[in-house]
C-alpha cells in the first residue's frame, strides 16, 4: 500500500547514490521542418548501447562503458526529464500528485535502465521508488512538458574516472544518417535530422552537411564563376534563427522573407529597410557561395547591400554556430571597405586560383581536337572547324570551332570577343594540358559544349558534325557598302552612322558619340579628331596598280587552297602597300589639321573598315592602329597611315571575312585620327549589358595605366565591376559590385577608379546605350535594357586632371 504523503516526505534526507557516467539525452527533429522524428536509431559507437527516440522524438543514452559503480545497491539518477538507475534489484516507480493521488505506477522496471517521465500538468510531484531492500522519495516539478527534481540535497557521489570521447550514430529509414562527436560528458542534445525526400522543403535553421546545403542550393546570381553553386540565407535579429533558405524555391531573399517570416510591405520597402542602415532592419540577407574545386564557402554580400564589420562579423559567427562550415567560411570583399573586416577573407586571387574551370562563351560546336603550344600557334595553320586546346592565352586565334585554354580569361578579352561574335564555345581549364579525357580525343572529331558550370566534350559523328556546320555557320555571301569618291578629311562633327561606306564603322560610330549629350554637355572624346576616307586608299592602290595585283591574287587557286601560300601572298600585298610612296596631298591635309603636331605630340591613326564594328561583324583585333610622333622619323604620318591600310590584309582578318563570306574586294580602310595618349592613367572596357544575369547593369573591365584589358599578361586581374544601373540610394543612380580587384602592385591595393569616376561613367554609357539604340539602326528585337554596346574608354591627365575620354563604341550583340 502506498505510504501517506506526511510519510513520504519525511523520506527527503536519504542519501542518493550514482555512478560516474556519461548521460546523453536530448530531443531528435526534422531540419527541415522542427517536427520531432521517433523511431530514431541511436548508437554509441564502439559499444553495444544503443537506443530508440519515443513518439517525442526524445531519448536518453547511458555510456555504460564509462561506469565506476561506488556502491553495491540501487543508485539513481535525474538527468533531463529521465530517471536512470541500476544495482542489485529490480525497482518499482509510482508518481504522486502533491495532494497524494497515484498518477502513474510502473512495476517491475528491472535493476537497470532509464525512465523517460511522461508528459505531466504543471504542478508538484512525489517519486516513490522502491525495491525489495529500501525505498526513496523524490519531490519533483513539471511545467507541463518536462519533470526535473525539485530537491537535490541528498549526498550525489560522482567518479573520478576521466570523460572518455563518444559519438552517436542516428540512423533511421528515409533519412541520412548522422555522426555526433561528443566529450563524453553529460550533455543534452537537441539534433536535426534530414529527410532524404523533402516535397515541401522551405529553409532549413541549421546547416546540418554538405547534403543539406546540395538539397537548397542552386546556380549563383553571378554566372562568371564555374562549379559553384549558392544558398540564399537570411539572419532574423528578431527570433535569433538562421535561415538556410531552399534557393531552387525562393530566388529573392524578399520572396522568402514574404512567404515565411511574415514580411508584408513589398519589395521596395523590403529593399529599403532590410537591405540599408536604419531602424527598421531586423533582416541581414547575404548569399552562401560553395567553391567545389577549392572546398571552401564563400559568404558574399549584393552590392546594395549596407553591412558593416560588425554586422558582417555577427552573421558569421551565427552562421558557424548554425552549421558545418568551420575552417571552411571566408568572406569575399566585393566592395573595398570589406577589406577591414576582421574575418577570414579570400582574395580574388585565391578564389580564381583555386578554380579549374572557367565557362567564357557559352556556346556548343563541332570540330578536330588539337593540342598547340602557344609558342607555336604563329606557325600552326588552324581551319574554322578546328577546337584548339592551347597551355596560355593568345593574343589572336584565326577562326576556330572552340577555344580550350590553360589560362584563365578576362571576359571582355579579345579571343572571347570573338568567340562571343562567332558563337563557338570558349573556356578555360587548368588542367587542361595534362587532362586525360582531352588527351585521349586529341586529333578527333568531337562535340563540345561549354555551360555555366560545366563542360562536355566527347566523340562525334562527320554526318551530325556536317548538319550542325550547315545550319549555324555563316552561309551568304556579302557584298560591303563602299564610297570612294569623297575626297578630303572627314569632319566627324557633321557626320553619324550613315558614313561607315566612307570611313568605315570605327570613325562612323566615333560620330555618333560625338552626338550624345549628357544633360545638355558633349561627352568627353579624344581631342583633335578627324576622319581619312576611303578615297584615299582606294587612290593609293589604284596609283601603285596594286588593284590589279589584288584581283589576280585572290582567284590565283593556289591561294586559294593552300593556306602557308595564302600567307605568305597576304604578306607580300601589304609590304608592297607600305613600299609605296603617299599622295604628298594628303600628308599636307593631315599635317594643316594637327596643326604640325603643335597642339599634341603625338597623334593615334586608328584602323576604320566597313568591315569593322558592325552590328554582326565586331572585327575586334582584326586590323591594326599605330601613332605618328613629332619629330620622328620611325612614326611617320605616312608610316602611320600606309601601316594602316596593309593591316586590312592581316592573316587573321582575311581569314575571319572569308568565315562570314564577306567580299574583299568590297572591303576599304578609313583612318580614325585623335591625339594619342601615351600615359594614360587608366584603361577600359565596358558593356552596357549584364553579362552575367538579368539584374540591369553595366560589365566594366578597368585597369591601371597602359596594362592591357583585352591582352592581359598571366596572373594580371584587373577590377572587374558590375555596375548596376538602379540604386536603392535616394539621389544615387548606380551601384556598384567590384568581382575582381586589380593587383598591379603600384595601386596599393587601390581601386582604378574612384567611386565618383565610375558614377561619371556609368552617366556617359547609360546616354550611349539610349543614343544607339534610338539613333542607330540596328536588328536587335529587344529593350533598350538588354540593348548592348562595346565600348572602350582612356583616363587621362594630360589635359586635365584624371579626365575620362571616351574612345570607342560599337553594337554588341
Amino acid at each position: 500500500m502506498p505510504k501517506s504523503l506526511p510519510a513520504l516526505l519525511l523520506l527527503f534526507s536519504l542519501p542518493l547514490l550514482l555512478s560516474a557516467q556519461a548521460i546523453y539525452s536530448g530531443r531528435i527533429q526534422d531540419v527541415a521542418n522542427g517536427h520531432p522524428v521517433a523511431g530514431v536509431n541511436i548508437a554509441l559507437l564502439n559499444s553495444s548501447v544503443e537506443q530508440t527516440s519515443n513518439l517525442f522524438g526524445d531519448f536518453v543514452l547511458k555510456n555504460t562503458a564509462h561506469d565506476s559503480l561506488i556502491h553495491p545497491r540501487n543508485s539513481y539518477r535525474f538527468y533531463n526529464n529521465t530517471m536512470l538507475w541500476e544495482g542489485e534489484f529490480p525497482i518499482e516507480l509510482e508518481i504522486y500528485a502533491i495532494d497524494g493521488r497515484l498518477v502513474r505506477h510502473e512495476s517491475n522496471l528491472g535493476n537497470a535502465g532509464s525512465y523517460l517521465f511522461p508528459k505531466l500538468p504543471f504542478g508538484i510531484y512525489l517519486l516513490r521508488v522502491s525495491t525489495e531492500e529500501d525505498i526513496q522519495t523524490f519531490k519533483a516539478f513539471s511545467n507541463g512538458d518536462r519533470t526535473s527534481i525539485a530537491d537535490r540535497g541528498a549526498t550525489w557521489h560522482r567518479s573520478s574516472v576521466v570523460p572518455q570521447p563518444d559519438t552517436l550514430l542516428l540512423s533511421k529509414e528515409g533519412y541520412y544518417s548522422r555522426l555526433i562527436p561528443l566529450a563524453g560528458k553529460d550533455t543534452l542534445l537537441r539534433i536535426n535530422l534530414l529527410k532524404k525526400e523533402n516535397d515541401d522543403l522551405h529553409y532549413f535553421n541549421e546547416l546540418i552537411d554538405p547534403i543539406a546545403f546540395d538539397l537548397i542550393s542552386n546556380r549563383p546570381s553571378r554566372t562568371n564563376d564555374g562549379e559553384v553553386s549558392s544558398v540564399k540565407i537570411i539572419y532574423n535579429q528578431e527570433d535569433g534563427l538562421m535561415y538556410y533558405m531552399n534557393t531552387k524555391r525562393y530566388t529573392l531573399h524578399y520572396l522568402f522573407a514574404k512567404a515565411q517570416l511574415g514580411f508584408d510591405q513589398g519589395n521596395s520597402v523590403f529593399n529599403q529597410t532590410q537591405y540599408r542602415r536604419n531602424d527598421d532592419r531586423y533582416l541581414f540577407p547575404a548569399n552562401l557561395n560553395y567553391y567545389k574545386d577549392q572546398d571552401k564557402y564563400v559568404l558574399y554580400f549584393v552590392a546594395a547591400n549596407e553591412i558593416s564589420c560588425e554586422e558582417i562579423q555577427l552573421l558569421f559567427d551565427k552562421i558557424l554556430s548554425t552549421s558545418y562550415l568551420e575552417g571552411r567560411l571566408f568572406l569575399f570583399a566585393n566592395r573595398p571597405e570589406f577589406n577591414t573586416c576582421d574575418v577570414p577573407q579570400i582574395t580574388p586571387e585565391e578564389l580564381y586560383e583555386g578554380q579549374n574551370y572557367q565557362a567564357l562563351n557559352l556556346a556548343e560546336n563541332y570540330g578536330y581536337l588539337n593540342k598547340v603550344p602557344l609558342e607555336d600557334l604563329e606557325d600552326t595553320y588552324l581551319g574554322r572547324h578546328d577546337i584548339i586546346l592551347l597551355n596560355g592565352i593568345p593574343n589572336d586565334v584565326s577562326v576556330v570551332a572552340g577555344i580550350i585554354t590553360t589560362e584563365f580569361q578576362t571576359p571582355l578579352s579579345h579571343i572571347n570577343v570573338l568567340s562571343h561574335n562567332r558563337n563557338t564555345p570558349n573556356m578555360a581549364l587548368r588542367d587542361g594540358w595534362g587532362n586525360q579525357q582531352l588527351d585521349a580525343l586529341l586529333g578527333r572529331l568531337v562535340y563540345l559544349k561549354v555551360s555555366a558550370d560545366s563542360f562536355e566534350i566527347r566523340p562525334a559523328t562527320l554526318p551530325e558534325a556536317t548538319a550542325f556546320w550547315a545550319q549555324n555557320e555563316p552561309q551568304d555571301s556579302i557584298i560591303l557598302d563602299k564610297n570612294t569618291t569623297l575626297q578630303g578629311l572627314v569632319d566627324l562633327q557633321t557626320a553619324d552612322y550613315s558614313f561607315v561606306d566612307v570611313v568605315g564603322g570605327k570613325a562612323s560610330n566615333f560620330a555618333e558619340i560625338l552626338n550624345t549629350t549628357v544633360s545638355g554637355v558633349p561627352i568627353p572624346t579624344p581631342e583633335s579628331s578627324f576622319a581619312i576616307p576611303f578615297y584615299y586608299y582606294d587612290k593609293h592602290l589604284k596609283d601603285a596598280g596594286l588593284d590589279v595585283f589584288l584581283e589576280e591574287m585572290l582567284v590565283n587557286e593556289q591561294f586559294i587552297n593552300n593556306p602557308a601560300y595564302r600567307r605568305a601572298r597576304l604578306k607580300d600585298f601589304q609590304e608592297r602597300i607600305k613600299d609605296e610612296p603617299l599622295d604628298a596631298e594628303l600628308i599636307g591635309l593631315v599635317e594643316d589639321r594637327i596643326h604640325n603636331f603643335a597642339d599634341f605630340p603625338s597623334f593615334r591613326f586608328r584602323s576604320s573598315t566597313n568591315a569593322e564594328d558592325l552590328e554582326n561583324f565586331s572585327g575586334a583585333g582584326l586590323y591594326s592602329s599605330y601613332s605618328a610622333k613629332a619629330n620622328d622619323p620611325d612614326k611617320t604620318i605616312e608610316k602611320a597611315i600606309k601601316k594602316v591600310w596593309a593591316s586590312l590584309w592581316n592573316w587573321r582578318a582575311f581569314e575571319e571575312r572569308s568565315y562570314y563570306k564577306i567580299s574583299h574586294t568590297s572591303c576599304a580602310m578609313g583612318i580614325l585620327v585623335h591625339r594619342s595618349f601615351p600615359d594614360e592613367d587608366a584603361n577600359g572596357v565596358v558593356i552596357t549589358k549584364n553579362l552575367y544575369n538579368t539584374n540591369p547593369g553595366f560589365i566594366i573591365n578597368v585597369q591601371y595605366k597602359e596594362y592591357s584589358i583585352v591582352f592581359p599578361e598571366p596572373g594580371i586581374l584587373n577590377d572587374q565591376i558590375m555596375l548596376f544601373t538602379w540604386s536603392i540610394v535616394p539621389g544615387q543612380q548606380f551601384t556598384p559590385e567590384y568581382l575582381t580587384f586589380s593587383n598591379i602592385p603600384e595601386l596599393n591595393g587601390q581601386t582604378v577608379l574612384t567611386d565618383d569616376e565610375l558614377m561619371e561613367l556609368g552617366a556617359y554609357c547609360l546616354a550611349l546605350k539610349k543614343h544607339f539604340y534610338q539613333n542607330v539602326p540596328h536588328d536587335c528585337n529587344c529593350t533598350e535594357q538588354d540593348f548592348g554596346l562595346d565600348i572602350e574608354f582612356k583616363v587621362d591627365s594630360q589635359v586635365s586632371q584624371r579626365k575620362i575620354y571616351i574612345k570607342q563604341a560599337r553594337l554588341y550583340n
